[in-house]
Parts: structure tokens; C-alpha cells; sequence
């Protein structure tokens, strides 16, 4: 009896062991920022950038907010909750290059990707080196989308929404002629005659005379962040519904050309109606508005700290702060992750660093997802 009773506590200390070293938590790594969209880390520095939307970009110094590393306030409008400095990337050569770009809605409303030239450990970049890349006419306030990332392929991605409005008004997320509504894939160190960039080889649309050869992939409404997934080049994007849904789309390594089906469709579920497109592709998660209202895309999670993520798509909700993970792999049904790092209000952000860390960011706040 006494040797049954001590299996049985062995087994029992094994199992929450287990589970201990499965648990996930957060750790607080900066607060105090002004209206933070992002955080990002540049190729060879230790330190990580926090993006604000009022058109600051500020390094987290001993855990607060350190002088500006860049200020374009005086270009940025951000009167509008979705208008504002809304995305940053590093060139993949930027130890060489020195290339650094930023998406944002100028005092017009309208988007501007823009190149700036600095240095590997430049405390302060200078605004003369500003040479815009590209420009989009914005309709409406709302849908600026803004994320921008390099794909492994070293092409600059650019995330932009349906224009705004409700219902998009003029059909343009499914309208391939048009920018908006799309991610783009363009290539910002060289140009072709006219554009400040040049269309790289491979693009779905190039040499169309009815489409816009800078399309990679179309019919989002409003995809709020996108990223790469660093050991597949899958391409993630987090996009914001309108009545119900809210999805998770991707496009895997080498697919180009999809159509994420809004404003036909709204997730899985019919909005507008439609026959289906041959390019129409459904979302790999989706989840009602009776869970949340607006989604934050993140990353797959590759690092090595959190070993119950691994190989893991996570994103979060910015209204009612639930947060979940996917497998990347073989989408299912998602895992709830809330009840292990706790409700998050107002999740506008994720970031990685090079070591494949996960960072979770709100207006104020930057934190560390930890085992």
C-alpha cells in the first residue's frame, strides 16, 4: 500500500512539474509610452525600438522610454484613431545599407512608406535622409493597415486596408487594379521609371494590364500586423472584421495571388455574397464577436524559452484582451491562452527579437511572454 501511495505521488509530482514547466506568464520590459504600435529590434543591436503613433520611435531605456530615435511628428497626422506612425522595418543589409522604413498617414490622411538612412547604433536618426517609396490616397480615416515586414526573400511587404468606410463602399479589397485592401511586395532598393521602388520578379500581377503589379495577396479589410514566420516564410496577417468576424490568414511560402474573400465574405461566413473566386482562400482561424472585436495578428513562435509555444501562431484580441495560439503547421482549432498570461485590454502590438523572443505591446506597455 505504502509503495502504491508513493508511485502514486511520484506520478503526481511528475504531472505538476509538467505542468509548471509548460505554464506561460508575462514580464514586464518597458511602460510609460505614448500611444505604442510596435517594437521592433534592429539587425546587430541589443536594443529594442518602440514605435508610437503620434510619430515617435523611442529606444526602452532601464525599462522606460528613452529620447527619440527618430521624430517625424511634424509629418505624422494621427488625429484619427486607425491615421498615425503605424509600422517600421529594418533592410535586411541594414548593418551596410543603413535603410530603415516607416509607414505612416501624413497630415493629408494619406499613406507614405518612407526610407530613412542612418547608422548601426545611431542614437538619433536625421529626417533629411526621408525618401518616400510609395504613396496611397486614403479615402476615409479608418483601414491604413500600416505593418510593414521583409520577407526572407529580402522584398519589403506592405500591409494596407480596404480604404475605409463601412462595408467597403467601392468594392476595392477584391478589386485587383486597386492598392488598398492588399499586401504589396515591392522591392525599395531599386526603382523602375515613375515609382520610388521596383516590382520584383515573381509578383501574381506583374506584366497584368488590369491589376497592379505591386499585389502579393488581396480581399483583407483591415490586416492588422503581418509577419513572417522565420523557419517556413509562411506569411501571417491578422485581419480586422466589420459585424462578426474577426480572422488569421496566411499565405505559405511561394503562394501569391490569394484572395482572402472580403468584401464577399467576412471570415468563412458571406457578407456582401458572391460566387467564389478561383483564388478565394478561407481563413486558418476565426473567431465571433461574442469573443472579442478587433484582432492583433503576432508571430509563430520560434524561440526556445517557451517550449509549450513552439512552432505556434499567437494572437490576441484589443477589445476584450483574450489571447490565443495556433499550430502553424496544421491549423486547428485554436488553444485560449488568456487564462495562463491573463487579460491583456488593448493588445495594439507583438514583436520578436532575433533570438525568437515574443513581445507583447498596449499604448504604454512592452512585455516579455515567458515560461
Amino acid at each position: 500500500m505504502r509503495h502504491t501511495v508513493g508511485i502514486a505521488a511520484s506520478v503526481i509530482g511528475l504531472l505538476a512539474a509538467a505542468a509548471a514547466s509548460s505554464a506561460i506568464g508575462l514580464k514586464p520590459v518597458g511602460s510609460g509610452f505614448d500611444s505604442a504600435l510596435g517594437v521592433v529590434q534592429a539587425p546587430g543591436e541589443q536594443r529594442l525600438l518602440v514605435v508610437e503613433r503620434n510619430g515617435v520611435v523611442r529606444p526602452i531605456t532601464a525599462g522606460r522610454p528613452g529620447a527619440a530615435w527618430l521624430d517625424i511628428r511634424d509629418r505624422v497626422g494621427s488625429e484619427g484613431l486607425e491615421q498615425g506612425l503605424l509600422g517600421l522595418a529594418f533592410a535586411p543589409d541594414f548593418a551596410r545599407s543603413g535603410r530603415v522604413y516607416v509607414n505612416y498617414t501624413n497630415r493629408g490622411g494619406d499613406t507614405r512608406v518612407v526610407e530613412f538612412r542612418t547608422r548601426p547604433g545611431a542614437r538619433r536618426v536625421s529626417t533629411r535622409t526621408a525618401r518616400v517609396v510609395l504613396a496611397q490616397r486614403q479615402p476615409y480615416t479608418n483601414h491604413n493597415g500600416g505593418a510593414l515586414a521583409f520577407g526572407p526573400d529580402g522584398m519589403l511587404y506592405v500591409a494596407l486596408g480596404d480604404g475605409g468606410g463601412q462595408r467597403d463602399p467601392d468594392n476595392l479589397a477584391g478589386n485587383p487594379s486597386s492598392l488598398l485592401g492588399k499586401v504589396l511586395r515591392i522591392d525599395p532598393s531599386r526603382r523602375s521609371p515613375g515609382r520610388g521602388y521596383a516590382i520584383p520578379a515573381g509578383n501574381p500581377f506583374a506584366g497584368s494590364a488590369s491589376a497592379r503589379p505591386e499585389v502579393w495577396v488581396m480581399g483583407l479589410r483591415n490586416p492588422w500586423r503581418i509577419s513572417f514566420d522565420r523557419a517556413t516564410g509562411d506569411l501571417w496577417i491578422g485581419d480586422v472584421g466589420q459585424n462578426d468576424r474577426e480572422e488569421v490568414d496566411v499565405a505559405r511560402a511561394g503562394q501569391s495571388g490569394l484572395d482572402f474573400g472580403w468584401s464577399r465574405r467576412e471570415g468563412t461566413t458571406d457578407f456582401k455574397g458572391g460566387s467564389r473566386t478561383a483564388r478565394e482562400t478561407d481563413p486558418v482561424a476565426e473567431y465571433t464577436h461574442d469573443e472579442g472585436c478587433s484582432v492583433t495578428g503576432g508571430y509563430v513562435y520560434r524561440g526556445t524559452a517557451v517550449p509549450s509555444l513552439a512552432g505556434r501562431y499567437v494572437y490576441a484580441d484589443w477589445c476584450s484582451g483574450r489571447s490565443w495560439s495556433v499550430d502553424a503547421a496544421s491549423p486547428g482549432t485554436p488553444r485560449e491562452i488568456t487564462g495562463e498570461i491573463g487579460r491583456i485590454q488593448g493588445v495594439t502590438s507583438f514583436g520578436e527579437d532575433r533570438a525568437g523572443n515574443l513581445y507583447v505591446v498596449t499604448s504604454t506597455t512592452v512585455k516579455r511572454i515567458r515560461a
